[in-house]
């Protein structure tokens, strides 16, 4: 008897578990076409409507800078479908919240000391999800293997509103170059 008792119960269980994930159901967030794990932002619709959106998404990035943030738009995830619009989803979110930034959220490039153009535009929200993209985006001449630091600095709290993350490299020419000017001629 104790068997058919703890099968009910793990039936009614799983029925539940099931109800209440359906029944809350997260918020999709995308920003700049990347759909954004709730580890990283975990927003609200309601936070998304108000009037300091942008500044709710910058604190809890807690990388980027709410004059980084070009627009905020919310749907209804069922809005959506019934327009046929052609989405598709395993699970279906509550509402969709789609984020563009501007070009203030893109990574500048100082390698060796000096300003340089990446092979790839590179914005600090997608250096976040996937740090590997730094080596896909790294400027012509550069290799992985020539990198010997890189530090990325955020301008969060700086009142100068032109100022763009920044990546700074540091690779082994350079140290090479420093190495061959602090020796001796006659050597």
């Amino acid at each position: 008897m104790t068997r058919i008792n703890l099968k009910r119960v793990l039936f009614w269980l799983s029925l539940v578990l099931l109800s209440t994930l359906t029944a809350h159901s997260q918020t999709l967030c995308v920003i700049d076409g990347t759909p954004i794990p709730d580890s990283l932002l975990h927003i609200t619709i309601d936070e998304m409507r108000s009037d300091s959106a942008k500044q709710i998404v910058a604190k809890r990035l807690g990388f980027i800078p709410p004059y980084a943030i070009e627009s905020i738009q919310t749907f209804s995830a069922e809005e959506q479908i019934r327009q046929g619009k052609n989405i598709t989803f395993c699970k279906s979110p509550a509402d969709i919240i789609i984020i563009r930034t501007n070009s203030l959220a893109e990574l500048q490039w100082v390698i060796n000391g000096k300003l340089r153009k990446p092979r790839k535009k590179l914005t600090i929200i997608d250096y976040k999800l996937s740090p590997q993209r730094i080596t896909e985006a790294l400027p012509r001449g550069i290799k992985p293997t020539d990198i010997l630091t890189a530090d990325i600095l955020t301008y969060i709290n700086d009142p100068r509103l032109e100022k763009h993350p920044t990546i700074v490299i540091k690779t082994k020419t350079s140290n090479r170059l420093l190495n061959q000017r602090s020796q001796p001629e006659g050597k």
